[in-house]
């Protein structure tokens, strides 16, 4: 089954704006692609996904202090997932300890680069599932 695709190609800009105008006290972040992985309607992980160009995030900043205590208090992961432009790429960071106590209960190292194949095998590993194969044999690595 095909995933929708995106149809509107505009941001809220504008609120983003306004909202600064609320003051210094009063922080939100706009945060450019964070997905809620899930499963059956329930919530498996928060992954926010960056490209391999973007700034090097400080997991210590107060908007990723934040996004960690939103996965901490709903027991979920917390992952952010850096990928190349060819999606051949894919490097992911537990953050939080939902999501470092995961990794470390299955022997993942801290930080894991995988091939596309491999990063799909663990979406659905999250989700107590296996990859089908007609969905992997379409992807890198």
């Amino acid at each position: 089954m095909q995933v929708r695709q995106e149809r509107t190609n505009w941001r809220d800009e504008g609120l983003s704006e306004r909202h600064r105008l609320w003051g210094w006290d009063c922080p939100a972040i706009d945060i450019d692609f964070l997905a809620l992985e899930y499963n059956r309607g329930k919530a498996v992980a928060l992954v926010e996904y960056k490209n391999e160009h973007a700034r090097k995030q400080d997991y210590n900043h107060p908007s990723y202090r934040a996004l960690v205590d939103l996965g901490d208090k709903a027991t979920l992961p917390v992952f952010v997932c850096r990928y190349s432009d060819n999606f051949m790429r894919w490097e992911i960071d537990p953050i939080g300890k939902v999501a470092t106590r995961k990794f470390e209960e299955h022997k993942i190292p801290s930080r894991v680069t995988l091939t596309e194949k491999r990063y799909v095998k663990f979406l659905y590993w999250l989700r107590g599932a296996e990859a089908p194969p007609e969905v992997l044999e379409q992807l890198n690595g």
